[in-house]
């Protein structure tokens, strides 16, 4: 039996486990603990369910982009999903899913329902992913693959997915294409400032990954800035964090600093943000000057910035 309403790979990949099917998202970062892989987020119907091994149903997930390091963490060390499974497009744990499968070999077959297929898949108690269908029972809801990328890749990108920028730069390109593919984007646009959000130290996997991109020798391409990160680079040791977590987290900074995010040679950072000009200091170990976008440019025209005003002396 066919059942009319179908389905997408986004992330293609064979499964077969016990369904864990609930009409609400959840957040992997803060809802799922990466060492027991058991859900910890006390008000989703899921608190306490180990999710090894299950397939995953849910409409979408929420919460944090940190979500995919957590996803990542699982694959790495066998304790990750047997699939996900979506009504609706879903960025984060796809983002996990794609990482693991095309950096680590660890793959995660990830799928889009329409409304009825979805339904189906919300009152199985099993089912089994296949290269081509879903198959709950004697019930076979057909899959089609991943999404064509039919962006408009200008001769730069090309090259780029081609190698020719280095080995980190055509694995980005091609979690990019792959992301992009999904959700429909016609084409790549040319951006002229970033920032890395992911910095904490949310699980090993989120060091595994920067430090690997690192080996391949990725390297920033436009001014990039970094998020918080989970210590107090400087003064980690003196305020007694572990050493196993202070290590790995100030490893993590150190990471995308060596990428550039903030230039090895600099000694003092001007930002025009201010959540970033509070955690610069601790996370960079670099003097700090705040100001708006016009004194921003005129720093990095002249070298110079203003001497601190007296409220932060």
């Amino acid at each position: 039996m066919t059942l009319a309403p179908a389905g997408r790979f986004i992330v293609t990949g064979r499964a077969e486990g016990r369904v864990l099917a609930a009409d609400q998202g959840l957040s992997f970062w803060g809802g799922v603990d990466p060492a027991t892989a058991r859900v910890i987020d006390a008000h989703h119907p899921w608190a306490g369910e180990d999710i090894r091994g299950r397939v995953l149903v849910m409409p979408t997930s929420r919460g944090s982009c940190s979500g995919s390091g957590v996803l990542l963490d699982l694959a790495l060390n066998g304790r990750a999903p047997a699939a996900l499974i979506f009504r609706e497009g879903e960025d984060v744990l796809t983002l996990g899913a794609l990482v693991s499968g095309l950096l680590f070999g660890r793959g995660i077959a990830v799928i889009r329902l329409n409304e009825a297929a979805f339904a189906a898949a919300m009152g199985a108690d099993r089912l089994e992913v296949t290269d081509r269908d879903l198959r709950i029972g004697a019930l076979s809801i057909p899959l089609s693959p991943p999404p064509r990328s039919d962006l408009a890749l200008s001769d730069h990108d090309r090259a780029l997915h081609d190698g020719k920028g280095g080995e980190a730069a055509r694995f980005a390109m091609e979690i990019l294409i792959a992301m992009a593919a999904q959700q429909g984007a016609p084409e790549l646009i040319d951006v002229t400032q970033a920032h890395i959000d992911g910095c904490i130290y949310a699980s090993p996997a989120n060091l595994s990954f920067a430090e690997m991109m690192l080996a391949k020798g990725a390297r920033v391409r436009v001014p990039t800035t970094m998020n918080a990160i989970s210590v107090d680079h400087a003064h980690w040791r003196a305020q007694g964090v572990a050493a196993e977590f202070g290590t790995a987290a100030a490893r993590l900074a150190d990471a995308y600093v060596e990428m550039g995010a903030a230039p090895p040679s600099a000694r003092v950072l001007m930002t025009n943000s201010g959540k970033y000009a509070h955690y610069a200091p601790g996370l960079s170990g670099r003097a700090v000057r705040f100001g708006s976008l016009r004194a921003c440019v005129a720093a990095a025209r002249t070298g110079l910035a203003p001497s601190l005003p007296d409220w932060l002396t």
